[in-house]
């Protein structure tokens, strides 16, 4: 009999060698959980889950955030000796198989919760059937996972993995879902009632079998009571808690944002600590649904918020009509699409230009028709300012200045610095854009002309834009501080704010803003900025229809103040950088004066880098000093000398539209006309567009006619039968065609 034992006990051990040496455990199998992608927002908050790769609804957590009730109760109730053996345990298997035996049935199991984990970590994973062989491989795993990890790491992965009825998978989704809070906020009695639920999960569920989890709760209460883990007081409280009705939908908010960084970290299933922060999501979803009102069902808008100290995404709404079972142009992301930007680009060509220290905010510019040989952009509005500053060309984003500000930057620079911002789309040769570059003919997104703005207002630091609170801090300077300032304090300028109530902005309060409208009315835009945060705002149709009410500074520049005004009340404005100096300027050159300027002015300029020419518009002829403005600060100079010349030739000659001319459509203009106009005509005239008629008018009075985009010869005849004509190009910023930009 001795010999017999002592065999089976070697046969036992050789066995037992056997399968130790062959079955090998990756604590990694044990503790990588491929639960649903979470997204937290930048305190922690839970904002958005999705589910996990085998579609269920599973959120992994550390055992310090499962509260003090969850674990203590799932040891107690599942594995009393959890904490003392070495991943089986031996009593348990023989009270099993004795209880087995005496009632000739399976009455219960020895499994621990080591033994659970590695069955619900490896063995469902590789799909194995339990049969006896799986259970004996399982105890070996566990034996060597007890080796490897800590009880607290193997109880964690427990309570992760454990199911709870459906498609729930561990204690913190099962919390949110039965309860609608964290598991370290559930009470005793809530964690009686899921830990009980691991004995069935679909026999044990509230919200299908109320009785059965109601019994099987009350029964583990009375447990833990008797193991002196609740106290008779917390047990009486266990008692009376309700059970939970019916489930709660996980947290499903900022779909967008959650868009966004799930595409850029493709194939995450772990915990994101995201840049947003919900409290201010929340009030840039609330400020954009009431601003909905204002506009037709089609039109929709996006926007964004940028922490311009860290470059963090705060906020993002890509369709403020998104909602869960809308129509399919509600899901659409319009911040991450591709749309024409009208003026808005416009102050980063007055950067490159300050930065090259050709132009301050006092510099004069020509809104005129007349310069650069006839080939200056012209608004169809016809409306010209002649000699402004560029402080009110940029605030009032006049065109013609913007183009002269572009050309004497130079284009190639502008695009670059543009670029450098953050501005990707714009992958073309300068070239190819054109002066339209500043005027909308051009494709960006909202989320890059957000980062390209918070890179102005930070003062000329680049950061690309920080979704993920890990993602890497690499700051740029792309500009000066002196340069971004002046573009910022040239855009506080009240021109464009005076279309609001000036008390909803309050005395103290400051603002940059800027807008842009594309053309034919399909986009509307605003940048807005403080020293703390950058918000850009878009306004349009998913399908590019127009509207007649899509302008910048109406439909969108009331919603980007608002959203600042609410995020950021308490932001100040900038403190001066140290290389901005205060000097004396010609008060109509913007120069430094001479003895002749009859009055100065105080302008900022930056130090060492503005160009100090002194002011050459005042001259002294015949003792007395004279203006002499350069031809183009004035058409009508221009307009005076040809009349002049043509009266002396006696021909008929057209004035209007400017021979070889290239014309460019303002957005808000839906009618598209062009003004034409004859000097030198006997009697009336008759107009013709290639060579078709198209209409007569008085001589010297203004003929106006739609002309569409492209090539085009105006014509005209008088009484006597003598005849001009002029070559003309039409464009509109942002419209493709075939020959686009190429003029």
């Amino acid at each position: 009999m001795k010999k017999y034992l002592l065999l089976v006990s070697v046969i036992f051990c050789l066995a037992f060698a056997a399968l130790w040496l062959s079955i090998d455990i990756n604590p990694e199998r044990v503790t990588v959980i491929y639960g649903s992608p979470a997204l937290y927002d930048i305190n922690g908050r839970l904002f958005h889950v999705r589910l996990s790769p085998d579609s269920e609804w599973q959120i992994p957590v550390p055992l310090s955030e499962m509260g003090r009730w969850l674990p203590l109760v799932a040891v107690n109730a599942e594995d009393g000796r959890f904490f003392r053996h070495i991943g089986v345990d031996p009593l348990a298997m023989m009270r099993a198989v004795w209880q087995d035996i005496t009632r000739r049935r399976v009455v219960s199991g020895a499994s621990t919760i080591t033994s659970q984990v590695i069955r619900l970590s490896v063995s469902e994973r590789e799909r194995r059937k339990r049969t006896p062989a799986t259970k004996v491989r399982e105890f070996i795993m566990a034996l060597k996972a007890e080796r490897e990890l800590s009880k607290e790491k193997i109880l964690e992965c427990y309570l992760n993995l454990a199911p709870f009825g459906g498609n729930i998978r561990g204690v913190q989704a099962a919390s949110l879902i039965y309860f609608g809070k964290s598991a370290s906020q559930i009470s005793p009695g809530e964690a009686c009632l899921l830990i009980g639920m691991l004995k069935g999960p679909t026999l044990y569920r509230p919200d299908t079998r109320p009785k059965a989890a109601l019994k099987r709760r009350n029964d583990i209460i009375a447990l833990m009571e008797r193991k002196n883990v609740f106290t008779r007081d917390e047990a009486r409280r266990a008692y009376l808690e309700d059970l939970p009705k019916k489930k709660s939908e996980l947290p499903a908010r900022a779909w967008h944002y959650s868009e966004l960084v799930l595409g850029q970290n493709p194939g995450t299933a772990q915990r994101l600590d995201t840049a947003l922060n919900i409290e201010i999501q929340t009030k840039l979803e609330a400020i954009l649904r009431q601003s909905l009102s204002d506009f037709p069902s089609g039109v929709t808008l996006a926007a964004g918020i940028i922490d311009n100290r860290t470059a963090a995404l705060s906020a993002w709404v890509g369709n403020a009509r998104f909602s869960y079972g809308s129509d399919a142009s509600s899901w659409v992301d319009c911040g991450r699409a591709p749309r024409s930007p009208g003026s808005t680009l416009k102050p980063f060509a007055y950067l490159s230009a300050i930065e090259q220290g050709i132009l301050t905010p006092s510099t004069l510019l020509a809104d005129t028709s007349m310069a650069f040989s006839g080939r200056a952009p012209r608004n169809f509005d016809l409306q010209y300012r002649g000699a402004v500053t560029a402080r009110a060309a940029l605030s009032e984003s006049l065109n013609a200045p913007a183009v002269r500000v572009l050309r004497s930057a130079g284009s190639d620079k502008v695009l670059g610095l543009m670029r450098t911002a953050g501005l990707r789309h714009l992958s073309q040769s300068a070239n190819y854009y054109g002066d339209s570059l500043i005027l909308g003919g051009c494709d960006i997104t909202l989320l890059e002309e957000l980062e390209a703005f918070a890179s102005v207002a930070s003062l000329g630091i680049h950061r690309p834009v920080k979704l993920l609170q890990s993602a890497p801090d690499s700051p740029e300077r792309i500009a000066s501080p002196e340069g971004c300032w002046l573009v910022s304090d040239m855009l506080k300028y009240n021109g464009e704010l005076s279309l609001f109530a000036r008390g909803t902005l309050g005395k103290q309060w400051r603002v940059a803003l800027k807008t842009g409208t594309s053309y034919g009315l399909r986009d509307a835009w605003a940048a807005a900025w403080t020293p703390d945060y950058t918000v850009v705002v878009w306004a349009g149709n998913p399908d590019g229809t127009s509207w007649p009410g899509l302008i910048g500074a109406r439909a969108s520049a009331p919603v980007a103040v608002k959203i600042l005004r609410v995020v950021s009340p308490a932001s100040g404005w900038y403190e001066r950088p140290e290389g901005l100096i205060l000097r004396k300027v010609c008060s109509l050159s913007g120069k430094p004066p001479t003895a002749l300027c009859p009055s100065v002015k105080m302008e900022w300029a930056v130090d060492g880098v503005t160009k100090t020419f002194p002011c050459d518009l005042h001259t002294l002829e015949s003792g007395k000093t004279v203006i002499n403005l350069p031809s183009e600060f004035n058409a009508s100079i221009n307009r005076k000398n040809t009349l002049a010349v043509r009266k002396k030739h006696s021909e008929l000659n057209i004035i209007s539209p400017v021979p070889g001319a290239s014309y460019f459509a303002a957005p808000f203009d839906m009618q598209r006309k062009i003004p034409m106009k004859s000097e030198g005509a006997e009697g009336r005239v008759w107009w013709y567009l290639d060579g078709k008629y198209i209409g007569t008018s008085l001589p010297d009075a203004t003929f106006f006619h739609d002309v569409p985009d492209g090539e085009h010869v105006i014509s005209v005849t008088d009484e006597e039968g003598r005849s001009s004509k002029v070559n003309v190009k039409v464009f509109t910023p942002g419209k493709r065609t075939q020959n686009d930009l190429l003029f």
